[in-house]
């Protein structure tokens, strides 16, 4: 188990943006790699309505349940590990019947971990560069048929790292375009196929 305050700047970037920074951070094929987020909520959106998130995240050889609770104008990340296996049953299962941090944080929040199930599943070719001004991620996020790119700079101090992601922006002349979570992102892409 893991507690860890979030603190990330997010920007939503076109096509064209995406990988002309790829360039610039000088990515080659071997640098990125596939995670899979799976999103839970209750049948009521108790997480939702908390501006809280809920995921299985999948990688090759790990995967990890991950509650995301507000605090202040960031999140605190509550992590707990997961086997393969274990991630695999879980989705199997569509309910989070697992003994660890999450779950006893979920009851704090008054939400019974049997009461959460599926709402939606994404896949992110990722590629991370840790500098000295912190971790810059650019990811491709797939949602069934749509396709997004976003820009993040993870930092440990939000003023400093508020100016820093602004700066970049402007260096790359990017326009600050603040992106939504991915399970926003997502909840939003599966309303508007259902619209169709």
């Amino acid at each position: 188990m893991s507690e860890q305050l979030e603190i990330e700047f997010k920007n939503i970037l076109s096509a064209s943006e995406y990988h002309t920074l790829l360039h610039y951070f000088q990515a080659k094929e071997t640098d990125f790699f596939i995670q899979e987020n799976h999103y839970f909520d209750t049948e009521e959106n108790a997480l939702k309505l908390l501006g809280a998130g809920l995921r299985i995240r999948i990688l090759s050889d790990s995967a990890e349940l991950t509650l995301k609770t507000p605090i202040e104008n960031n999140l605190l990340e509550t992590t707990d590990t997961l086997s393969l296996a274990t991630a695999h049953e879980l989705l199997s299962k569509n309910k989070i019947d697992f003994q660890g941090a999450v779950v006893e944080k979920l009851k704090q929040l008054q939400i019974q971990p049997k009461e959460v199930h599926l709402i939606g599943s994404l896949k992110t070719k990722r590629f991370e560069k840790m500098t000295e001004k912190g971790l810059f991620v650019l990811d491709q996020s797939f949602y069934g048929e749509q396709v997004d790119y976003e820009l993040e700079l993870e930092v440990t101090e939000e003023t400093v790292g508020e100016k820093t992601f602004n700066a970049f922006l402007r260096e790359h002349q990017i326009e600050r375009s603040p992106s939504k979570n991915k399970i926003a992102r997502m909840l939003t892409y599966a309303s508007t196929e259902d619209a169709f």
